[in-house]
């Protein structure tokens, strides 16, 4: 699935109105003969309906641009996912008590839902009128081609969007490349220095009793370069994208239950609780299980590493864009917000104390920011020093098998 961006960072909600958006509603109050004509985004996340451009003077007040979800008219195309017809407002159940409607005396409405790169309904094209209509069929029609437009100015916004970030990455890797090889070439030698040491003082018979100790540095020494040598590979592999996405369908809730279990030895040696808020129970996914797997390793392994007492829990969901959403929060150290952007960086920390007391390649998170990007997912990170940390994922996967809700 094509990788989704809110509104806000398509530059099409909370700043300037868009003029492609703007024409369309121009063109629509028009054709239509209608004093209000507008576009709406509905976050049902936060339960909010915002106006994203309108002509009408009665959105001119800030305050009518932002309302609740239940006070919209808008929320019925999205439940329903295809326009919606009112030919008098003030006779339909849904509208009749609308304080919206009746402080500015509106009859009629017509909506044609609007969507997301992949394809959800998130909000809709309008119009509205101050008499009673009978919309027709062909009215209908040129309203869904007007929404179309804007889905048109979505994906066009998505596609720019993607090429500057690409553009961006690529000067980014030219710029610390020199740097990259360098600190390779220092990690490797580390282990190296200790495994070459070690031998040599075995063969040469001078170990004493000293035996078993030498095994442990060779033994930890190999396993700190197999680690280092095998991230390096996934980092490589990703880059050059020769990580093939094979999708599979999953439970994300026994998924990530699965993989916390793995973790529940060292999470009791640590007073740590595990748990999962599953809100998304029954639903299965199509998505990468290898490239899933490693992202949520990573991330609930580091929460336990950086966590001494306290709670870990992976919370899944989906977003206002339907994307699935899934959480992890720990109660540990915390990161300053300032160091927030490094750890996403190839050999980079929080901070040179964090490296010397709890270890680590530095490449754990890069590889689960370029696995989370070819998901055409995003990763999010919101912490304080000393307050936790929670490490939130977006990935528009697929609907394998939904259970069952009520209407």
């Amino acid at each position: 699935m094509a990788k989704t961006y809110t509104f806000e960072a398509l530059g099409l909600l909370h700043g300037s109105m868009d003029e492609s958006l703007v024409n369309i509603n121009i063109l629509a109050s028009r054709v239509f003969g209608v004093p209000i004509s507008f576009v709406s985004v509905l976050e049902t996340q936060e339960g909010r309906q915002y106006i994203s451009t309108y002509v009408g003077s009665c959105f001119d007040d800030p305050a009518v641009r932002d309302v609740p979800v239940e006070e919209s008219i808008c929320q019925y195309v999205k439940i329903s996912q295809q326009t919606v017809a009112i030919p008098n407002l003030l006779e339909d159940a849904r509208t009749r008590d609308n304080d919206f409607i009746l402080q500015n005396g509106l009859r009629s409405y017509l909506g044609s839902p609007i969507h997301t790169v992949s394809g959800k309904v998130i909000g809709a094209v309008c119009c509205m009128s101050d008499k009673t209509r009978d919309w027709t069929q062909h009215e209908i029609d040129i309203l869904e081609y007007m929404a179309r437009c804007v889905d048109d100015i979505v994906r066009a916004r998505t596609s720019a969007l993607e090429e500057h970030k690409a553009r961006v990455d690529l000067q980014e890797i030219m710029a610390t490349r020199s740097g990259y090889i360098a600190h390779m070439i220092h990690e490797i030698r580390t282990p190296v220095t200790g495994i070459v040491g070690a031998i040599k003082l075995l063969k040469s018979g001078k170990s004493g009793g000293k035996s078993k100790s030498l095994m442990s540095i060779l033994d930890r020494s190999a396993d700190k370069l197999l680690k280092f040598v095998n991230d390096v590979l996934d980092l490589t592999k990703i880059d050059a994208g020769h990580y093939e996405v094979v999708e599979e369908e999953i439970d994300i809730g026994e998924f990530a239950s699965d993989i916390l279990s793995e973790f529940q030895s060292l999470a009791n040696s640590k007073s740590i609780t595990l748990s999962v808020n599953n809100q998304l129970a029954g639903n299965t996914y199509l998505a990468d299980k290898g490239m899933l797997q490693s992202i949520m390793q990573n991330l609930i392994g580091n929460a336990v590493k950086f966590t001494e007492t306290g709670s870990i829990t992976v919370s899944i969901g989906e977003d206002s864009y339907g994307q699935v959403a899934i959480d992890v929060v720990d109660t540990g150290i915390g990161i300053a917000p300032e160091h927030h952007e490094k750890i996403f960086k190839e050999f980079e920390q929080a901070d040179s104390n964090t490296a010397r007391t709890y270890g680590g390649t530095g490449l754990g998170m890069p590889i689960v920011k370029r696995m989370v990007d070819r998901m055409d997912g995003t990763i999010t990170l919101k912490s304080e020093l000393g307050q936790g940390s929670t490490f939130s994922i977006l990935v528009p996967l697929e609907i394998a098998t939904q259970q069952d809700v009520a209407a």
